[in-house]
């Protein structure tokens, strides 16, 4: 009797395959095109090429604008000295011009990252020359940051798109004949540019193709950078198609709020809306003086998170229509059941009858999204179903063996979607996969529980984070990390404070070394090492914060607190900061009243 004969019955997700039965034989085998995403969207985008593809700010871009400016800009960067395989480096808010770059580096074999906007120059220039980028698209940046940029790295071009031409959907249209040689370059000269480009382009790329570096958490260290092909991005679209049950309807809103450093900014919510004939509504930038311009706008689906669902409750206008609203996904983090139902009922309250509160998950590493739970039965407790046309399975984290249906463990997907590598990290990227009866899979470093039906209810994860209302996330131990290499810290532990602004910020409590005692000198010595570049002491790695990583307040503690596991109790922190927001609040209102 073999194995798979023995095993037959047992339980087990790989033997058994009790989830994938609910399923049809095409959504299990599903057939991924050896083909460019550029080419994928302009072929599916052919019968209704003059619907709006993009809804940013004041400009409402069509299907057939969007690929003609991607087919402009391809020119363009020809002419600059693009070729296959070389990365585009972009760093700016999510606009329309973003995706066109992407769009017109893929249609010529070239590969684009996105850098937060938030990143500092010092880290701006580490990832250009790891990279080794030949060209860098920045917003608004002076001459002198240009310049500075250029001398210190490998870049040859600078292309900034300035801020009055941020409205504007066609390039300059002056025949100057000449406009001359510069390395810096206005977004808005390009089609000048690309005229003078007289070779000929071939727009056939395959599957295999490198076609995005996007981030992971950065919880430890750098934000590894995973590369994603062709493959990578059609196969995750079209599992979570077919997961969703649900037809694309051309014409519908989709609100996309993530920063397209995210995976879930640019491959899930906007690659995904553009490859399904939807809206993508862009925010660049998200708060509380904004959230209702952007609402009004009118969304059928919103890619949110926890942070962003507190963003609307606590400041949408009174009399604002949301009836349009028919789903909120969260995918940066999880609802509760009790927040889900909160959530229902405020959007019913402004008119969205039919609204369907979903939590989802994903990594970098699977193009953004590893579950689903839209078009299907919501279970909140869970974060839907695992991906039809993918496997699953929950192993052990330390034996990696396999686990039977209810049993908690790390979930393990095997698929398309899954990424080709972290850039030029070999080591990293033999880590994170394994194989396991034939199959590679992903280690998504999700803990969890299967069940039979295939819904995953997600137990913790790797790395804790919070997301502000600006739809930043910021990972705790990254920051601790940094702190606890400043020469005076002993330990650290940050976690989130409640802020009526940014919704949450980071408190950091600090034991420091002995030698060290506690002052307002030493907070103000540790907030400013907080704004510099360190070296890790351990490692010798180089070590910076973003500005929105920052903690807003410290506090001195004698020893971290730890639960009855032995284990740093975070909740404890976590409570005693809220508490702490709640006695400012107190004191604050007071004073307002006394006034």
């Amino acid at each position: 009797m073999n194995e798979n004969t023995k095993l037959k019955g047992q339980g087990y997700p790989c033997i058994d395959k009790t989830h994938e039965k609910e399923n049809n034989f095409k959504s299990n085998h599903p057939l991924i095109p050896n083909m460019s995403i550029v080419n994928a969207i302009g072929l599916i985008s052919s019968f209704y090429r003059d619907a709006i593809a993009i809804d940013c700010l004041d400009l409402r871009i069509s299907y057939q604008e969007l690929l003609n400016t991607a087919k402009t800009l391809s020119r363009a960067f020809k002419e600059l000295g693009i070729k296959k395989d070389d990365i585009i480096t972009a760093s700016m808010p999510n606009f329309f011009q973003a995706v066109a770059v992407y769009l017109a580096a893929n249609r010529i074999g070239a590969i684009t990252t996105f850098l937060n906007p938030g990143c500092s120059m010092d880290e701006t220039k580490y990832y250009l020359n790891e990279f080794e980028s030949p060209l860098f698209i920045n917003f608004n940046k002076e001459q002198e940051y240009n310049e500075s940029i250029k001398k210190d790295t490998k870049v040859r071009q600078i292309i900034t798109l300035q801020q009055q031409h941020l409205n504007i959907k066609t390039f300059n249209e002056i025949k100057t004949g000449d406009i001359g040689y510069s390395d810096y370059i206005s977004f808005n000269d390009l089609k000048l540019v690309a005229d003078y480009y007289k070779g000929i382009i071939n727009p056939i790329h395959g599957g295999s193709q490198n076609s995005l570096i996007l981030f992971t958490s950065g919880s430890t260290g750098l934000p590894k950078s995973v590369v994603l092909t062709n493959q990578n991005i059609l196969a995750s679209g079209i599992y979570m198609k077919n997961s969703t049950n649900l037809k694309p309807t051309v014409g519908e809103k989709c609100l996309v709020c993530v920063p397209f450093s995210y995976p879930y900014g640019f491959a899930t919510s906007t690659l995904m809306s553009l490859l399904c004939g939807r809206e993508a509504v862009l925010a660049p930038t998200l708060s509380k003086d904004n959230i209702n311009y952007y609402l009004q706008k009118n969304p059928n689906i919103i890619f949110g998170s926890p942070a962003m669902l507190e963003l609307i409750r606590r400041n949408v206008e009174d009399d604002l229509d949301l009836s349009s609203l028919h789903t909120f996904i969260s995918g940066g983090d999880f609802l509760s059941p009790n927040q889900s139902q909160e959530a229902k009922e405020f959007f019913r309250s402004h008119g969205s009858s039919k609204i369907e509160i979903c939590n989802g998950s994903g990594n970098a590493e699977s193009g953004g999204a590893s579950t689903n739970s839209v078009g299907i039965e919501v279970k909140p407790e869970t974060v839907g179903k695992v991906l039809s046309g993918t496997k699953a399975i929950v192993v052990n984290p330390e034996t990696l063996e396999e686990l039977k249906y209810g049993e908690e463990g790390m979930l393990c997907i095997s698929g398309k979607h899954v990424f080709k590598e972290y850039y030029k990290n070999p080591e990293l990227t033999a880590q994170a996969k394994f194989m396991y009866k034939g199959k590679e899979y992903l280690k998504t470093g999700t803990m969890g529980i299967l069940d039979e039906h295939g819904y995953f209810t997600l137990t913790g994860r790797s790395s804790r984070f919070y997301i502000r209302s600006d739809l930043n996330k910021v990972y705790c131990e990254h920051i601790q990390q940094f702190i606890n290499n400043i020469d005076c810290v002993d330990s650290c532990v940050v976690v989130k404070k409640p802020n009526d602004d940014l919704l949450y910020t980071g408190k950091a409590y600090i034991v420091l070394k002995k030698g060290f005692e506690p002052s307002t000198g030493l907070i103000e010595y540790i907030s400013k090492k907080c704004n510099e570049r360190i070296k890790n002491i351990i490692t010798g790695e180089d070590l910076q914060l973003k500005d929105f990583e920052i903690p807003s307040s410290f506090e001195f503690i004698d020893i971290i607190p730890r639960n009855k596991a032995d284990k740093i109790d975070y909740q404890k922190l976590e409570e005693q900061a809220r508490l702490e927001y709640e006695t400012e609040k107190n004191i604050k209102s007071k004073v307002i009243r006394k006034g």
